[in-house]
């Protein structure tokens, strides 16, 4: 009996045993089922989601469309787009064209989708002189003209170092014509010190009524024939009705003793006589396009989409070949805003879009200069600027963003790319301040968090300079292929951005931080 009640008990036992782990397996499998549900209810909608929009950007951007836009713009006929040009106007009618027929409307302020950029074009003097004591120094060889038309003045001329205000400042300028170094002590970029350092310090000579002002030369790197060939050519300005020019010179730096004299005894008597032609009034435009947003709150903040569609014309050369086409600078980032024009008009994001087609970016982002003076949108509503600019490629794995670890946007960029099999890079030269030599700066210097979406540069090498600013720029020279991939990531960065719940923002520390806090402060 003890044999068989143990026999019996040991296998209710092993029973028990055997029905209480299964229990538990059945309910490990339970809740494992369930949690599994929770996660495909969350995550494939989301997924779903953007699998969904990036099938629709690959449907709706296609190579043979791009390739079309591309060969219109950066035809042999449109002959550079040169600024003030009439091929620019025909380009800009293209445009507008194109804006009205894939769905984006005007704004107010330019019905036609053409907001009008009033510039003017300043000739090259026929003769300078400038007389220090008893040495003369002569146009091309000694000193070219910034700014001013015709003059005769015998001045005493005063040396104040820099030419920062509080040199201004200590020094009695008035009515004398002030003598400086070019920029500042840390000046690097040519192009920074002719379009932001040179003119304000002419502002300050203005303020403190010098009769004129001469810059002598300094910056390291750059050979006076190069300042002698840029100041020898017909030239643009933004067109300010009533302002008064003051007279500005760029000097070379000599190694003559009167120059040197003058630096230390800040003193000289002089003359300076100009021979020059009145500048000519050219009109231009900015082309406008608009697509509202869908979500009743982020619809009154604004993405700015930009892009420069003019070039640099026509200019002799060693080659048979006279014409810039300028298909990578800038057609490409042009037919970016077409495309997008095409796409969000008929798929709207969250935030409204702003769409930009800039003229005169080679004249100096003359047409970004005038529209952030002259917003359709007010800046403080405009919460991004995604620049499209660029000099050409030579990695067709990447794209290039100006600059990471600017704003908040860098991982839904890199997104954006990942999606279509490209990786995003950052500025492959950050000697030569990309960043400030294109239209998203005068965004930037506003206050807008903005950067600079182009095809993949991994360095300023042979493969780019054989085409950035040269006639061999031409459509037939592209990898179309490469870039439909480009268009499409172009796309789903914007889309992801117009569209994140958390609006863009400069990093903490960036220089444009305070900007930003100024124009968004209410």
């Amino acid at each position: 009996m003890n044999w068989i009640r143990f026999c019996f008990l040991a296998t209710s036992s092993s029973l028990l045993f055997l029905i209480t782990v299964h229990i538990r397996l059945l309910i490990n499998f339970c809740l494992m089922r369930l949690v599994l549900s929770i996660v495909l209810i969350v995550t494939v909608p989301v997924l779903y989601g953007q699998n969904k929009i990036q099938s629709k950007i690959s449907d709706a951007i296609v190579k043979n469309e791009a390739t079309s836009h591309l060969t219109f713009l950066a035809a042999d006929e449109m002959r550079g787009r040169y600024t003030g040009s009439p091929e620019l106007d025909i380009a800009a009618n293209y445009l507008a064209t194109q804006f009205r027929i894939l769905g984006a409307r005007p704004h107010s302020s330019a019905p036609d989708f053409f907001q009008v950029v009033e510039l003017e074009k300043i000739i090259p003097p026929t003769a300078v002189s400038l007389r220090i004591d008893t040495t003369v120094f002569r146009l091309r060889d000694d000193i070219v003209v910034m700014s001013g038309g015709s003059i005769s003045l015998e001045k005493e001329l005063v040396f104040i170092g820099y030419g920062a205000k509080e040199d201004f400042e200590k020094a009695d300028v008035n009515d004398k014509i002030v003598v400086t170094f070019a920029g500042t002590p840390e000046s690097k970029s040519p192009r920074r010190l002719m379009h932001d350092e040179a003119p304000a310090k002419e502002l300050l000579a203005q303020q403190y009524h010098a009769a004129a002002l001469v810059e002598i030369m300094t910056l390291p790197g750059v050979p006076w024939q190069t300042i002698v060939n840029n100041f020898s050519k017909a030239r643009m300005n933004i067109h300010e009705p009533g302002r008064q020019s003051l007279p500005h010179f760029f000097m070379r730096n000599t190694e003559s003793e009167t120059l040197r004299s003058l630096q230390q005894t800040k003193r000289a008597r002089g003359r300076l006589d100009v021979v020059a032609s009145q500048p000519q009034i050219v009109r231009s435009e900015n082309v406008i396009g608009l697509i509202e947003g869908t979500d009743a709150r982020l619809k009154n903040e604004w993405i700015a989409i930009t892009a420069h569609y003019d070039h640099i014309g026509v200019m002799k050369n060693s080659s048979p070949d006279s014409i810039y086409n300028g298909a990578r600078d800038n057609a490409i980032g042009t037919v970016g805003l077409l495309e997008a024009a095409k796409f969000f008009a008929a798929n709207p994001p969250k935030r409204s879009l702003l769409l930009v087609a800039f003229t005169g970016e080679e004249m100096g982002m003359l047409g970004s200069a005038w529209y952030a003076a002259h917003p359709a949108i007010p800046l403080n509503q405009t919460v991004f600027d995604f620049n499209g600019d660029g000099g050409g490629y030579n990695d067709k794995t990447i794209a290039t963003i100006i600059d990471f670890n600017r704003t908040t946007s860098d991982e839904l960029l890199k997104k954006g790319c990942e999606a279509y099999g490209l990786i995003l890079k950052g500025d492959p030269a950050p000697e030569q301040n990309l960043y400030e030599r294109s239209d998203n700066m005068n965004f930037a210097a506003k206050g807008v968090p903005a950067v600079n979406f182009s095809p993949g540069v991994k360095a300023f090498d042979p493969d780019v300079l054989k085409y950035y600013h040269q006639p061999a720029d031409e459509v037939g020279t592209l990898d179309m292929d490469y870039l439909e991939k480009f268009y499409r990531s172009f796309i789903y960065c914007i889309y992801l951005i117009a569209n994140d719940p958390e609006r863009p923002h400069w990093k903490s520390g960036d220089k444009f931080e305070s900007a930003a806090k100024a124009l968004y402060a209410n």
